[in-house]
């Protein structure tokens, strides 16, 4: 399931350089997802952070990536979209020869970090 413009949209984007970017994203409060999770106190699933990240990535360096292993993944504190409708997601990137990608993410607003991962990208099929 894709999320951009749906589940998230982007704010702005920073590039540092062409491993380094930093997006400024906006959750979509509204979307189903959160009607279930959870009603009353909306909390953005870890699936979806994971999947944002992805993406992200995915636009970054203009090609479909999948999921191809995750190395770690910390989960700090929730992510409730009304109270951080805008997010930050800062991304360390690294292309190896076979095409794939190496990442590793945090996710953030301020001084309160709410997730960081490292996983792998690969080009599908």
């Amino acid at each position: 399931m894709k999320l951009l413009y749906d589940f998230f949209d982007y704010a702005s984007i920073t590039g540092y350089d062409e491993n380094h970017t930093e997006y400024s994203i906006r959750l979509n409060a509204k979307h189903s997802i959160y009607q279930d999770h959870f009603p009353g106190n909306p909390v953005t699933p870890g699936v979806c952070i994971i999947q944002i990240v992805k993406e992200l990535v995915s636009e970054n360096r203009n090609r479909r990536l999948v999921l191809k292993k995750i190395a770690k993944v910390r989960y700090f504190k929730s992510i409730n979209p009304v109270e951080y409708p805008v997010i930050f997601v800062s991304l360390t990137v690294a292309d190896t020869d076979e095409g794939d990608c190496n990442v590793v993410a945090t996710v953030f607003s301020g001084d309160v970090t709410f997730t960081q991962l490292s996983m792998a990208l690969g080009r599908m099929g």
